[in-house]
């Protein structure tokens, strides 16, 4: 795990050039505190800022060459099957180093080109350069875990980076703030790639690599998780739920590779219980497992802590009980605003993710196991009332819609989006404000609508299958709020603590083949039954009766007291950026409305993003 930054001009770069680079990766240094280093030719200066976590030697520093001086690379991420690969390879290559997966993918392209990549089971980002074909790709993984931006200057010379502020630290190009990613960000707390919140600056999309040399870049997709949700596979549920388990297990032992410390993110709940039960009968050193659970220390309904500790203990695996108060999480978040500059922090989750970084960090460990991905593997709560909703809005005359949606905000809400749009699996995702609010407040020239991007994932699932609606649903999930918002919600935060963070869910042989499965397998006794089923036979059954509780909801104190504190000062007391986005007249009524909920943090951290960029 670490953080890479390059410069690639096929027509030659300069020394200028060269000291941006060098710039630009000491600013990543948090990505990687263990080594760094730096590659330069007449066409390329790769930097690379590493942090430990597999193959501890100095052989295994980047940018690293092969033998024969061909090929370079910088990468950030981990290839967990780079055994099995490097086993294809040794007979034909020689080894420099015991285990480093970046030697691997180093022969892994020698020996079949750029198609090696189908052949990673992991998280990456990558730029190669292949110093004969005179050509270079950045690359990114399949579901979008590690992010990779870019953006060219005047004279033609492409710089990347895995983060964008250092652009803007080495005077790659002048900060100017991207509308549109912010007229999203209003409904979807995010924006999706290869969009960024600043403009010129590109990220490359999850699946995809670019392509550069002499004439041209271009974007290639070599993996789409739409092609697996277009399918339909025909199993019943005892066989779904054998086949999950196993590739679920692989993932698990996959995961589990490392020359460090592992820390489990334990919260009592389903999916991290399973890492940790998987995590623990797969590693032989038990000292090598640790367990990490977070929770307010006055207490709350929502409370797993008692669960963690006790599963913890039963599984013989250290557990550190890491406590909050109200001023701890309100500093959490305060500092966390200050040093996330790429994006405005739509997520307020992410700020717990920190702190629990800092606390592993502090503990003298490097990598992290997560639980995001699991309720996409067999379908959220909400998903049956969705379901219902569209069945009923799709048999209402729109007539009959229009009419009663004058009686009733909440149902004004529900069908504005069916009434603009025709597609209401679109509707899970606007966790802020609608179309017809943001036409009232938002004071910029816009031609933009968020329904529309929504929609075109959408529309890539052509199947038709009784459970369309869902499969739609499920590509807009991994595409746009799992690649450009949970998955950064991990990545930034952790790497901002020097801590890499793994989520064994998000394995992409695992999501292909539950991507398939009919939802009303997946779904059969509720969300997740699948998952369920899996855990019935690992699991106590005190985890397994425990109500789903959300990371988020230990936040109702933060919302109710703290935040409108926080909002009146910053935003309706003194002249704040924000006001040249959004009508000062509603930010004032959402505060006098007591709209003390979501969308007043979407609005207050957007302020705060923009302050921390002017």
């Amino acid at each position: 795990m670490c953080g890479i930054s390059g410069v690639i001009n096929f027509r030659g770069i300069n020394r200028l050039a060269e000291s941006k680079v060098k710039i630009i990766t000491e600013n990543i240094a948090h990505r990687g505190p263990d080594n760094s280093g730096y590659y330069k030719d007449d066409y390329v200066c790769f930097g690379h800022r590493r942090l430990s976590i597999v193959d501890l030697s100095s052989e295994a520093n980047q940018p690293m060459i092969d033998s024969e001086g061909d090929v370079v690379l910088v990468f950030n991420g981990e290839i967990y099957n780079q055994q099995e690969i490097r086993s294809e390879l040794e007979a034909e290559y020689k080894f420099a180093t015991s285990h480093s997966d970046t030697e691997t993918i180093i022969y892994c392209y020698k020996k079949w080109g750029i198609k090696g990549i189908n052949k990673f089971i992991g998280m990456f980002a990558i730029a190669i350069y292949d110093k004969n074909l005179k050509k270079c790709f950045l690359i990114r993984d399949r579901l979008g875990k590690k992010p990779l931006y870019y953006t060219t200057d005047s004279r033609g010379d492409l710089y990347f980076c895995s983060e964008v502020q250092p652009f803007f630290k080495a005077e790659v190009l002048e900060k100017e703030i991207n509308d549109e990613a912010l007229y999203h960000y209003l409904s979807i707390l995010t924006v999706d790639a290869p969009k960024t919140f600043f403009k010129n600056i590109y990220k490359v999309e999850s699946g995809t690599y670019v392509e550069l040399d002499f004439k041209e870049k271009k974007e290639n997709v070599y993996w789409n998780v739409s092609d697996y949700i277009n399918r339909e596979l025909k199993v019943n549920k005892a066989q779904a739920t054998r086949k999950s388990e196993v590739l679920l297990r692989n993932s698990m032992i996959h995961r589990s590779v490392s020359d460090v410390p592992i820390v489990i993110a334990l919260s009592g709940g389903l999916d991290s219980s399973l890492n940790l039960k998987y995590i623990k009968s797969i590693q032989d050193n038990i000292d090598n497992i640790q367990a990490l659970n977070l929770s307010y220390s006055q207490g709350s309904k929502y409370d797993e802590s008692q669960i963690a500790h006790k599963f913890s203990k039963e599984q013989d695996v250290d557990i550190n009980m890491m406590k909050i108060d109200k001023n701890d999480f309100e500093k959490l978040i305060d500092d966390y605003l200050r040093i996330q500059k790429d994006v405005p922090s739509g997520d307020i989750n992410t700020a717990l993710v920190y702190g629990m970084s800092k606390e592993v960090r502090n503990n003298q460990c490097k990598v992290m196991i997560v639980g995001e991905g699991g309720d996409e593997l067999g379908g959220y709560p909400i998903y049956t009332k969705l379901n219902l909703i569209n069945k009923i809005l799709k048999f209402t005359p729109n007539l009959v819609l229009k009419l009663i949606s004058l009686f009733s905000r909440k149902i004004k809400n529900e069908t504005e989006i069916y009434l603009n749009n025709s597609d209401y699996s679109i509707r899970r995702f606007i966790f802020g404000f609608r179309e017809y609010e943001k036409r009232e407040f938002w004071i910029r020239p816009s031609t933009y609508n968020t329904y529309e991007l929504l929609s075109k994932y959408s529309n890539e699932i052509k199947i038709k299958s009784k459970d369309s609606y869902l499969r739609k649903l499920l590509n807009i999930e991994y595409k746009v709020r799992l690649a450009e918002l949970i998955l950064p919600r991990i990545d930034y935060p952790s790497m901002a603590a020097s801590i890499e963070a793994r989520a064994p869910f998000m394995d992409h042989l695992l999501i292909e083949y539950t991507s398939s499965l009919p939802f009303n397998l997946k779904m059969e006794n509720g969300a997740k039954t699948i998952i369920k089923d899996i855990a019935n036979n690992n699991l106590p059954q005190y985890i397994m009766t425990q109500p789903k509780v959300g990371f988020g909801q230990l936040m109702k104190p933060f919302f109710e007291t703290t935040l409108p504190d926080w909002y009146k000062k910053e935003i309706l007391d003194q002249e704040s950026p924000l006001s040249e986005y959004v009508a000062q007249g509603f930010l004032q009524k959402l505060y006098e409305n007591k709209n003390y909920d979501y969308r007043m943090w979407l609005l207050f951290s957007l302020n705060r993003w923009l302050c921390a960029n002017r």
